[in-house]
């Protein structure tokens, strides 16, 4: 579905973090947003999922507008750290995303599909304690697919990891996404971390005054 942002803004306190914004979003299409760090990326991301609330402008997914404020099951956002229960084991955690129709016996094949899908087959019984950064973002990745989102945000998910790893990382979840089709806006101010993840980058440039540019746009 496509999801938009309408001439949205958002203020922090005094801070106008940005104003006037339009972001549009097609369906299965996977857009990063490249930018400096405290540019307003993951507000933006906030505001995207009903984190935040806008002072103006509206979201939109495939033509309704979305409350403002408010939280939608059918968009998921996965943070720049992994946020894990430590008292649950992987399974667990995965099996938090999933929709509360499924029967147990349907829950528990899909959590091990979605472990074998990120790469951890065996990770069911294993402590979130003892995951590396990579496989802790790993689970949470899971956990999000397991909520079947139409539109997933990404915040510097693979943050966390080395370099190797996390490209790595962003040619999976590119893997994922296209194959479920998920609209998906991605931050970043990786280059080749959106290189490879995404289909379009955009480019959000700084203003003075600590004010970001309205429209946002670019082409891979």
């Amino acid at each position: 579905m496509t999801f938009e942002i309408r001439n949205g803004a958002v203020q922090l306190g005094d801070w106008v973090v940005f104003e006037g914004l339009n972001l549009c979003v097609e369906p299965g299409e996977i857009v990063s947003i490249l930018g400096p760090s405290g540019c307003g990326k993951t507000t933006l991301l906030r505001a995207s999922c009903g984190l935040e609330r806008l002072i103006a402008g509206q979201r939109t997914l495939h033509g309704k507008v979305l409350e403002n404020g408010a939280i939608v099951p059918a968009i998921t956002m996965l943070f720049q750290q992994p946020v894990l229960y430590p008292h649950l084991n992987v399974a667990q955690n995965i099996a938090l995303g999933a929709p509360k129709t499924l029967t147990k016996t349907a829950v528990q094949e899909r959590i091990s599909e979605v472990l074998d899908s990120v790469g951890l087959p065996d990770f069911h019984r294993r402590g979130t304690a003892g995951l590396s950064g990579g496989e802790a973002q790993r689970v949470a990745f899971g956990r999000a697919l397991m909520q079947k989102p139409t539109v997933m945000l990404l915040d510097e998910p693979f943050a966390s990891v080395d370099i190797k790893r996390r490209l790595e990382l962003s040619a999976m979840t590119r893997a994922h996404l296209k194959e479920l089709s998920i609209t998906t806006v991605h931050v970043t101010h990786d280059i080749d971390e959106a290189n490879i993840l995404s289909d379009r980058i955009v480019h959000w440039q700084e203003l003075s005054a600590g004010k970001q540019e309205g429209a946002i746009d670019g082409e891979k």
